[in-house]
């Protein structure tokens, strides 16, 4: 299937010319985007030892040589490896055209542009660039149920294409090695605790009093007290490994979860079946898969609906709502995700008393098709509505992007 992803946020920030600054964790399309969007631009990518790569004419260049050659309309990808004098340099007005900064760190970043001695300070437009989001992938060329499974992986920007057996099995690999490249690019040792916090998240242990618990049943720390993994959580948070969400209700807290579904899958694999060190079937793996496709699915809905609403997700667990999203202190969406062929009227109900819940917020089922559900007062929507939906607010980023333009 041939799909086309067009990011709108992406494309207009990097059209809007002058210095840019784009940050986020390795292989969200940040350069591929780049390169699509500004053909014209020179390109160079800093090696580690901090010399200036030309990959179209196969040369490297110390600082004062790439200074020289400096000039407008240029892309330097993970700027971070440079030698200290290059932020001077810039920090005195050098490289001052259309300039394009990348990199695939996050501390470092906020290094060079956050608080009083950053160098880089006041100097750049910033934008993060996450995975690819369901907003940009539904408005693309999605036809089937079918189809949605798969886009689910596609949030992933290296996995786009591939269908749902080869995201999973070449997915094991690209997980585990990704969070190792994350790491490696913020600095920091990639440990064994990293690996049983997120294949605890991903076996649904969502608070840091039950991270903690499983770490010290593995006997990863000393204490089964979450002062022991705080530091581990907030590296993940900081890197987008993981992501911490509001508790909404009477009971308060964080819940904290994967941000990629493949990450998640994997290592929900890891930790319930040994996928790293067991050869298990396609056919296995595939079973699996299909009985956490649901919650992939509710997730892959929150954010499509955080996005279109423009608003916060939290998470409800009395009643456990699949999608709850907040505008300030007010609850104003709760949505019930059945993705399945049939639903029978006593699962209708169900959904009605459960949202029926929550008087002043609106109300949405969300299912492949609506012809094939009972009638209800509910707001139903249905891949049909999802698709229209995402385009019709992409044609109003594209129409933003005009007016900006001029």
């Amino acid at each position: 299937m041939s799909i086309t992803i067009k990011r709108a946020d992406l494309e207009r920030f990097l059209r809007s010319e002058g210095r840019r600054l784009l940050f986020g964790r390795r292989k969200t399309g940040k350069t591929f985007y780049a390169r699509l969007t500004l053909p014209n631009y020179k390109y160079y990518i800093v090696r580690r030892g901090g010399k200036f790569f030309d990959p179209e004419e196969g040369e490297e260049y110390d600082l004062k040589v790439f200074l020289k050659l400096c000039d407008d309309n240029t892309i330097v990808d993970e700027f971070h490896r440079a030698d200290p004098k290059f932020f001077d340099a810039l920090q005195a007005g050098q490289c001052s055209g259309n300039f394009v900064l990348i990199t695939s760190t996050i501390h470092f970043h906020k290094r060079f542009v956050d608080g009083p001695n950053a160098p880089l300070k006041g100097l750049f437009s910033i934008k993060k660039v996450g995975l690819i989001s369901p907003i940009e992938l539904m408005a693309g060329e999605i036809k089937t149920k079918k189809d949605l499974e798969n886009l689910i992986w596609y949030q992933e920007p290296t996995h786009i294409g591939k269908n749902m057996e080869n995201a999973i099995l070449s997915g094991s690999i690209f997980a585990r090695s990704l969070i190792g490249e994350i790491l490696d690019e913020e600095d920091v040792t990639h440990s064994r605790r990293y690996d049983a916090i997120l294949e605890s998240i991903a076996a649904g242990k969502h608070s840091l009093s039950e991270i903690s618990n499983h770490l010290y049943s593995e006997n990863l720390i000393e204490k089964a007290s979450t002062s022991y993994i705080t530091k581990y959580i907030n590296i993940m948070i900081k890197t987008g490994l993981i992501e911490k969400v509001e508790l909404w209700g009477k009971k308060k807290g964080s819940y904290y979860r994967h941000v990629s579904p493949l990450t998640e899958i994997v290592y929900y694999l890891d930790a319930k079946y040994d996928l790293k060190d067991l050869d298990l079937s396609w056919g296995f793996i595939r079973d699996v898969v299909r009985v956490r496709l649901p919650f992939l699915i509710e997730r892959f809905v929150e954010r499509y609906m955080a996005e279109y609403f423009g608003l916060k997700p939290v998470k409800i667990l009395k009643p456990e709502i699949d999608v709850a999203l907040v505008k300030f202190k007010k609850l104003s969406v709760v949505a019930e995700v059945k993705w399945k062929k049939e639903i029978t009227k006593k699962e209708m109900s169900a959904v009605e008393d459960k949202l029926g819940k929550f008087p002043s917020a609106r109300k949405i089922l969300v299912v492949p098709d609506k012809k094939d559900i009972p009638r209800t007062e509910i707001e139903v929507w249905d891949i049909c509505a999802l698709r229209e939906n995402a385009k019709k607010l992409q044609i109003h980023k594209d129409k933003m992007q005009r007016i900006d333009a001029h």
